[in-house]
């Protein structure tokens, strides 16, 4: 008995640390007179995703910011008195990103407590000096789908993959430089990570946090694809 109940808690330990090891996201915006274009203090933001409902308040300038969320797509609402409700559907949240929404435009309410749609339209690659980000849709609708290194290989320069290897060289590293993680978990490869269950892949070629690890090589942070991620997908073509 007292065996079971050890093994029973380091699973749960381990479930732990494993999740504690998930690259988190933030989802950030400023609520807004759709007319005026003046902040909306005080307004009520909340956003669901993952299977769960997350809720706040605005600051004094209309500022709001949902940070550590799990990478995966999201439904973010605004409202405030005498406005309509804001729906901005599927917002992609990306493993230690800050997807801003920038002006989240509230309708003066016509009494009918309708619900308008917001549009937000993210940047394809979203990239700095060492940090390369691939959304959801560009996996989706990429040639190389079902081998996740040259789907990454093919979007940009610095990454290439030798012909009859499968190494990834980043920036002229050698083979086997590359550290791999899959939600959170540090991998020796990529393989049998199929195409579709892919939710996003993040790269560092170079400026590596510490976090990873000891590489001159650069990381490449794969997500895969949760229910709720689905579930949303689904209900944001609705």
């Amino acid at each position: 008995m007292k065996t079971k109940i050890k093994i029973t808690l380091a699973a749960i330990f381990c479930a732990g640390m494993v999740n504690a090891q998930v690259s988190l996201g933030t989802i950030k915006g400023q609520t807004v007179d759709a007319e005026t274009k003046e902040s909306i203090p005080m307004s009520k933001v909340w956003i669901e995703g993952s299977g769960n409902i997350n809720m706040k308040k605005a600051d004094l300038d209309g500022k709001f910011t949902f940070d550590a969320l799990k990478p995966g797509l999201y439904n973010v609402y605004a409202i405030s008195f005498g406005k309509d409700t804001a729906l901005i559907k599927a917002v992609e949240v990306k493993p230690e990103a800050i997807t801003d929404l920038g002006n989240v435009n509230l309708h003066l309410s016509d009494g009918m407590l309708g619900v308008v749609p917001v549009i937000y339209v993210p940047k394809l690659i979203e990239k700095d000096v060492s940090k390369i980000m691939i959304k959801t849709e560009d996996i989706e609708h990429s040639l190389n789908i079902r081998n996740p290194k040259e789907l990454f290989a093919s979007m940009n320069s610095d990454i290439i993959i030798p012909e009859g290897t499968s190494d990834v060289i980043i920036r002229g590293s050698r083979p086997g430089d590359v550290i791999y993680y899959v939600d959170g978990v540090k991998s020796n490869d990529l393989n049998g990570v199929p195409g579709v269950g892919i939710g996003s892949m993040m790269g560092y070629t170079g400026g590596v946090p510490a976090k990873y690890g000891d590489t001159t090589g650069g990381v490449i942070v794969l997500e895969t694809k949760s229910y709720f991620d689905l579930y949303y997908a689904w209900k944001a073509k609705q």
